[in-house]
């Protein structure tokens, strides 16, 4: 069983990520460190799109036959309609040849593989996301702008409902009302709700979620002020 995380930048994905892994779920996390192509795709992409675009097609087959677990939910912090999105924006009407050999390369992947069982789209706009990735100051963001942001949260959302009208499980989560980072328990009631799309019993997990708040609970300092 596989779960997929959408969305923008700065939005939670590898936070929910991580705070769903506590509980037993299989996370399958994308290490964009990896990708000799990314950095120059930004500084030069006629040159380097297309290698950097292929590197997380390939990427993708590498991460679910190596680490996906057949009697877990998995959980995939980077969805790949995310990554369809990315490519389709960084190609837009340069390289059409190349740009429909990484499309086919996820098509086969797809076909493979499988669809995701679901996809979670967390939601957040522009503006927010454009704050927050200012605030992580990773290098390959430093030249993102507003309209890149807009246009990418414009098709993120036209896949997700096209996925959505193909049939395919989507849960929306607004992130921009939510703050992941600061409501942990909120990821112990987003795992119940995946859960319960599959018909699966993980209060095992719940119960190790909630001992070890518990525990983190016991050893905070008194406020010497009481």
């Amino acid at each position: 069983m596989r779960v997929e995380l959408a969305g923008g930048l700065g939005i939670g994905k590898s936070t929910l990520c991580r705070a769903l892994e506590r509980m037993g779920f299989n996370c399958i996390y994308e290490n964009l460190d990896n990708n000799l192509f990314l950095q120059d795709a930004f500084v030069d992409p006629a040159k380097f799109r297309f290698p950097s675009q292929m590197w997380f097609a390939l990427t993708k087959f590498h991460e679910l036959n190596k680490f996906y677990s057949q009697d877990r939910i998995n959980i995939l912090d980077q969805a790949i309609l995310n990554v369809l999105a990315y490519t389709n924006l960084f190609f837009g009407d340069e390289d059409p040849e190349g740009l429909r050999l990484v499309q086919d390369t996820f098509a086969h992947l797809e076909h493979t593989m499988g669809k995701p069982d679901l996809i979670i789209h967390l939601e957040c706009s522009p503006e927010v996301q454009m704050q927050r990735i200012a605030g992580r100051g990773r290098s390959h963001e430093k030249k993102i702008e507003m309209d890149y942001l807009v246009a990418l949260y414009d098709e993120i959302t036209r896949l997700v409902d096209v996925a959505r009208d193909a049939g395919q499980e989507v849960l929306v989560i607004d992130t921009e009302k939510v703050d992941i980072d600061q409501h942990k328990i909120f990821a112990a009631d987003l795992a119940r709700q995946i859960a319960d799309q599959f018909d699966i019993n993980i209060q095992n997990y719940m119960d190790q979620f909630v001992s070890e708040q518990k525990r983190q609970d016991s050893q905070l300092p008194l406020d010497s002020a009481a």
